[in-house]
């Protein structure tokens, strides 16, 4: 497929747990990997990334001029890494990597949060009383996470930042946050610049990082306006790390037990929540949650 359709004649390749692949051409390193996401989204990116060949990983037309080729019975890309794969990044880095990037008209677009949450909670409720009667656990707690996401809708709606600036950001980020996964370009989308700030903040409290000096950096920077702190905020209070795992559960036949990392540390989240609240008001006028309030 590599000769075929790039004329690479690789004498090593390894493939990964994933199915996807990865060699070395002199100290280059190569990955080969399988097309997860629609072909519009993907495209949009590629022409995107042209406007950064330094700051993600460089994808390859092959020779009939197009991203994809065909190896059995799937799609796939060539992508080669700019930079060091496995340097951790931090709060810090995430506000210096910020790509301001203005285009609400893109199909990368995700800044209606309104609409694509009701979506998802839309959804999931049909999925849950479908399927929830052989998931107790998914049973018990959906109610819980649905009610914050309705708060984070209500809060969203109230807080109308159509005007606020947008950038290129991530579908998620991963903790640790490897440089591999924060560049690679097949992760991006379009949103309000403080959503790769949430998911750092969410996924790294979940995985036991304290987050606390990672919020005085944040602060200390004061990059956000009044405005983005209460969109951040927002954002915080969207469950989409629970949401994220009942899918894998309903659609990749996961044990339910992955809930238990997020469900086992909701009081906690929800002190959190409250730090952040308190932390944001010294800065700017906050929405008020009126049961988080009352529960601290």
């Amino acid at each position: 497929m590599l000769l075929y359709n790039y004329n690479l004649n690789i004498e090593n390749i390894t493939e990964l747990e994933n199915g996807d692949y990865h060699f070395y051409i002199d100290y280059d390193k190569y990955y080969i990997l399988k097309v997860n996401r629609p072909k519009e989204d993907i495209e949009a990116i590629a022409k995107i990334i042209k406007l950064y060949p330094l700051q993600f990983h460089n994808l390859f037309l092959n020779r009939f001029n197009s991203l994809y080729s065909k190896y059995l019975n799937d799609e796939y890309l060539l992508m080669k890494v700019t930079g060091p794969e496995h340097i951790e990044l931090n709060m810090k880095d995430i506000l210096l990597n910020i790509i301001p990037y203005e285009d609400k008209k893109n199909i990368l677009d995700r800044t209606d949060w309104s609409k694509l949450w009701s979506l998802k909670i839309d959804y999931l409720e049909y999925q849950v009383s479908e399927l929830g009667k052989n998931h107790p656990l998914i049973t018990k707690t959906f109610s819980y996470y649905v009610g914050l996401a309705e708060n984070a809708i209500q809060y969203f709606n109230m807080l109308n930042p159509n005007n606020a600036p947008t950038a290129l950001s991530h579908r998620r980020i991963k903790s640790p946050t490897y440089t591999f996964d924060f560049y690679n370009p097949l992760d991006l989308v379009i949103d309000y610049k403080v959503r790769d700030i949430s998911s750092y903040i969410k996924t790294n409290f979940f995985n036991g990082l304290d987050i606390e000096p990672e919020l005085d950096i944040l602060l200390k920077e004061n990059t956000l306006s009044a405005l983005e702190y209460n969109l951040l905020f927002c954002r915080l209070l969207y469950p989409g790390y629970y949401f994220d795992k009942i899918h894998k559960i309903f659609e990749d036949n996961f044990d339910e037990d992955i809930l238990l990392k997020y469900i086992n540390k909701s009081a906690e989240y929800e002190a959190l929540l409250n730090l952040i609240f308190n932390k944001f008001s010294e800065k700017t006028s906050m929405i008020k949650i009126d049961w988080l309030i009352k529960k601290s």
